[in-house]
């Protein structure tokens, strides 16, 4: 399995570097192709060496390692270098500049989704980019370095996306219940592969956040409700995607345990963060924060990613906003549905079930983008790793999982 998937991710490095669109990611491309492909032969290689269990997995361990570093750190350092020595608008997307920009405003006093960035390292960047800060006020403390210290490579919002991304999911899978395959699969996932290491170098905003919805998912695991709610509230707070995911873990947790508390930290801490910048100017941020994202705003993301839906709004370009709620009330259905399918779903299934309801939001959304991708393809490793174990306990990943104590 892992030489199929670094073999896959050589691919798609190979890919990127001749065919996307955006330059930063072509660098990345080349730079990632050769650890990959390294590591799919090192991998086939590997697997006849002689050893046990334990040798096998330590082997596997290193060479996750040592791809994380060389497909994702290293591109990251070395346009986090180039840009902290020349042009702060170059080598980073266009998420990375705003989230820095964004703080730099809130540092002056001045409301973040209010404020237009049209000067100074966004400048060159498509008009809509420049005034709109579409991410939730927790995105906001990953630009306080850059916006408190000023133009540096340890400033750089990616270099914050990265550190804690891998402190909090890192966290999480130390205190995952699972088997060290399933632990050392998960962070493969989310880092090693082109799922977590193209983000990490380019931009990068998602990756904490679904180390954050990781965590949360582990902690309810543990049946630690007030933590997992925490830990969701501040998910909750930085970008609007979580939103799809938390009511899943909230079923999750089984019906003798006080849900209630999950979801009143959630709404707490959330509230906490969001509520005063939306009162700020209740219009920029909903334009901001809601609307934009929506595709319903004032100008059309660059970034954004053709989708059914996007389709059938440039199909009835007269009837946009109608076309949007009924696309919007269709994913509403969807996650519904998946939502309260079977009563008291398990850990596993709730994965299951919000990956398919990301799935479908990609699809249907007025205006998505591709790395969203990444949110169902880690549920969908969470789903497996947290799968509880079967009767006689076949199967490499739940043949291991730790089993709870019986009673008596």
């Amino acid at each position: 399995m892992d030489a199929v998937l670094y073999g896959c991710s050589a691919l798609f490095a190979g890919l990127t570097a001749s065919t996307a669109g955006i330059p930063l990611q072509r660098s990345w491309g080349r730079v990632a192709v050769w650890p990959y492909a390294l590591a799919a032969a090192i991998a086939l290689i590997a697997v006849r060496i002689p050893g046990n269990e334990a040798q096998h997995r330590r082997r596997r361990t290193i060479l996750v390692a040592v791809v994380f570093a060389a497909a994702a750190i290293a591109p990251m350092a070395l346009a986090v270098s180039r840009r902290a020595g020349g042009d702060p608008g170059a080598y980073a997307q266009s998420e990375v500049i705003i989230v820095e920009e964004a703080a730099t405003a809130l540092r002056d006093a001045r409301d973040p989704y209010v404020a237009e960035y049209r000067d100074g390292p966004l400048a060159d960047r498509p008009v809509a980019t420049q005034v709109h800060f579409p991410y939730l006020p927790g995105m906001l403390a990953f630009g306080v370095p850059r916006a408190l210290a000023g133009h540096a490579a340890w400033t750089d919002a990616r270099v914050w996306f990265a550190m804690v991304a891998l402190a909090v999911a890192g966290t999480g899978l130390l205190r995952m219940a699972a088997a060290p395959e399933a632990r050392l699969r998960t962070f493969q996932v989310l880092f090693a592969l082109p799922t977590g290491a193209l983000l990490l170098a380019t931009g990068g905003v998602d990756i904490p956040v679904v180390a954050m919805v990781l965590g949360a998912a582990v902690l309810v695991r543990n049946d630690r409700p007030v933590a997992a709610g925490v830990m969701g509230g501040l998910a909750l707070a930085t970008k609007q995607t979580s939103i799809l995911v938390l009511p899943f873990l909230v079923l999750a947790i089984p019906r003798r345990r006080p849900r209630r508390w999950f979801v009143i930290t959630v709404s707490a801490v959330g509230a906490a963060l969001i509520v005063p910048f939306a009162l700020w100017d209740v219009d920029a941020f909903v334009e901001d924060a809601i609307l934009f994202p929506l595709g319903l705003g004032q100008g059309e993301s660059a970034a954004a990613t053709p989708t059914l839906g996007s389709l059938l709004i440039d199909l009835f370009p007269s009837s946009r906003t109608v076309v949007t709620v009924l696309l919007v009330t269709g994913i509403v259905i969807i996650v519904a549905f998946l939502l309260f399918r079977g009563r008291g779903p398990s850990l596993s299934q709730a994965c299951a079930h919000a990956a398919g309801a990301f799935v479908a939001a990609i699809a249907l959304a007025p205006a998505a983008r591709a790395g969203y991708l990444v949110y169902p393809v880690n549920l969908i490793v969470w789903a497996i790793v947290f799968r509880p174990p079967t009767a006689g306990g076949r199967g490499r990943f739940r043949r291991r999982v730790l089993r709870e104590p019986s009673e008596g």
